[in-house]
């Protein structure tokens, strides 16, 4: 998914990517390429939630 969080000063992307870090779901994420948003959006990538056995 694709998280547009402006440029600014770098302070929401800076939360945005702590909260990210600790989530249990978020698998990976990185500043998204310049075409994309640049520093102005994170692009993060989510694990597969397990589903509990029936």
């Amino acid at each position: 998914m694709r998280l547009v969080h402006g440029r600014g000063i770098g302070v929401q992307r800076a939360i945005v990517q702590a909260h990210l870090a600790r989530h249990p779901l978020v698998a990976r994420f990185a500043d998204a390429p310049p075409e994309r948003g640049g520093r102005g959006a994170t692009l993060v990538w989510l694990r597969p939630r397990v589903q509990p056995a029936p």
